[in-house]
């Protein structure tokens, strides 16, 4: 089982861009990853973040820790396949709720859009790999990562929430960040 803390701010886009938005401190991480150039919310070939994201007013940040009880951390342990099957069974289960929420926000608040919390997973095989357009657009969202964000710093400052990692198995909880920008 699993239980989720919510935490929310807010901050005007501009403050937030300038306090932690730094594509080119990142960009070597994202070129270490998996889906570096295999999906279209990932880099390369991302908008500039002042460009997708500067005409909007206000950014609110949206935190969802999932805490892991200590049957899925046991679990976990028990091979890398059972750890990211648990992390897909919990974290991937909140982390798509609080895209269809937001993309249910954008619906309701014309001109809003939503920075998401990890890469698109809308389709099964990004068609990407073979130099296609983006067959789900309406529902692809960029990741904060994409953009060059310092989530460690903005989860901890903007939302008390510590960023935690682990080497083997599930930390004790993973936290999906989120933006949803308004005009």
């Amino acid at each position: 089982m699993y239980r989720t803390e919510v935490k929310v701010a807010a901050l005007p886009v501009a403050e937030w861009m300038k306090r932690y938005c730094f594509p080119g401190r990142f960009l070597d991480s994202c070129k270490q990853c998996p889906d570096y150039g295999r999906v279209w919310s990932c880099p390369p070939g991302v908008p500039e973040a002042g460009d997708y994201l500067g005409a909007y007013r206000m950014a609110h940040i949206i935190g969802v820790k999932v805490l892991y009880d200590d049957g899925e951390r046991a679990r976990a342990l028990r091979s890398p396949k059972e750890a990211e099957t648990v992390r897909q069974e919990t974290y991937g289960v909140v982390k798509k709720a609080l895209l269809e929420a937001l993309l249910a926000f954008e619906r309701v608040s014309p001109g809003a859009v939503t920075v998401a919390a990890g890469r698109c997973e809308q389709c099964e095989v990004c068609t990407r790999l073979q130099d296609l357009p983006c067959q789900r657009p309406e529902r692809m969202r960029y990741s904060f990562s994409a953009f060059g964000f310092d989530l460690t710093a903005l989860a901890k400052e903007q939302l008390g929430m510590d960023l935690l990692w682990a080497g083997e198995g599930l930390p004790e909880y993973n936290v999906a960040i989120a933006a949803f920008l308004t005009r």
